[in-house]
């Protein structure tokens, strides 16, 4: 089969032909219609985050991609929730137990048996990869492809984010939200789903041509934040002395200082992007935090049964996808330089 195979980090992907995966009991065999880009993937294709690059250090995965979406073709051995035929959705997680005390609270996320796609199964920048059928994410009808892959991983990721504002925030309607990185694949969603929530949405982002495509999106303050302190001055005059919650969408650490310099007192971050190793940590003192009473939430993929919610706004109509393109897989290295250039809005898509 064709795929995208990383030969040394952070040079060019080459195209070439290696074997299809093989399938174990529980697990489904996927041809990929389509395979989002994320910017993880940059990530793990520079090698930004040590831990990442050790696990596959140690695995010898070197396919990356973790949007997919496609066809069952085969099923292993004992397989019962998932049927050759069914398209299904490859995000981040390609096993979890379900047995741990973490799965067990619907907490799959923790679970220290997981396995990861890129990093412990081959990805999605390939014509099959394969995924346990625990964590197979079935695609409703009326859902494209191209919107469901991107779903498995960013659409699914920002749902997730947002929701944890009502379920634990307890954070209701009609409050000031900020989305940082407003325009990127992941930001863009957040905006939408905010807005569904009924949140009042600053969005925020880098450059002009960024911040008119996400005034389109409905916000209700669309703000440059090229000038930080004129940004932050804006912020706070318009919301009244500050956002009650910041879901911290760009992988940039930049990112994570507006957003503490935005909040009012005892405002919620959510913690979603996430920048490389080399950025350091999030720029947040003991001592600020106390005297300002910022509440940090973090924030990974979606959990399995919000899926089905998040398909249901985009079916509904109140969230829809920005897809700027769908490119040829043989495009991927080009891809990743416009992602890391901010070149364009929403997100990109390589068709295998």
């Amino acid at each position: 089969m064709k795929a995208a195979v990383i030969k040394e980090w952070g040079k060019p992907l080459v195209i070439e032909d290696v074997p299809i995966p093989t399938i174990g009991p529980g697990e489904v065999l996927v041809k990929i219609n389509v395979s989002g880009v994320c910017h993880t993937d940059l990530h793990i294709w520079k090698a930004d985050w040590a831990g990442a690059k050790a696990i596959q250090e140690a695995t010898g995965v070197r396919i990356i991609g973790h949007e997919g979406a496609g066809v069952v073709k085969e099923v292993g051995p004992g397989t019962t929730l998932i049927s050759p035929g069914e398209r299904v959705a490859i995000g981040w997680y390609n096993y979890v137990c379900g047995v741990c005390e973490y799965c067990m609270q619907g907490l799959p996320h923790w679970c220290p048996n997981a396995k990861y796609t890129t990093l412990h199964v081959p990805g999605t920048f390939a014509e099959y990869t394969k995924v346990h059928e625990r964590v197979a994410i079935k695609i409703p009808d009326g859902i494209k492809d191209e919107e469901a892959g991107p779903a498995a991983c960013g659409g699914g990721t920002s749902y997730g984010a947002v929701r944890k504002l009502i379920t634990i925030a307890h954070l209701p309607p009609r409050k000031w939200v900020a989305v940082i990185g407003a325009a990127g694949g992941l930001g863009h969603i957040a905006v939408q789903v905010a807005k569904a929530f009924g949140y009042k949405v600053v969005g925020v982002d880098l450059e002009p041509k960024r911040v008119e495509f996400v005034e389109k999106l409905g916000v209700d303050l669309a703000v440059d934040a090229t000038k930080p302190e004129e940004a932050i001055k804006l912020i706070k005059e318009k919301t009244g002395g500050g956002v009650h919650a910041a879901v911290v969408e760009t992988p940039a650490i930049g990112g994570y200082d507006l957003a503490i310099k935005i909040l009012r007192p005892v405002g919620y971050m959510v913690v979603v992007g996430c920048p490389g190793d080399a950025e350091g940590p999030i720029p947040i003192t003991p001592f600020i935090n106390v005297v300002t009473g910022i509440r940090i939430i973090p924030s990974m993929v979606a959990m399995p049964y919000e899926y089905k919610e998040f398909f249901d706004l985009i079916l509904e109509g109140k969230v829809k996808y920005h897809i700027e393109a769908i490119e040829p897989l043989e495009n991927l290295n080009k891809i990743f330089k416009e992602l890391e250039e901010r070149a364009y809005v929403g997100r990109k898509c390589v068709k295998p």
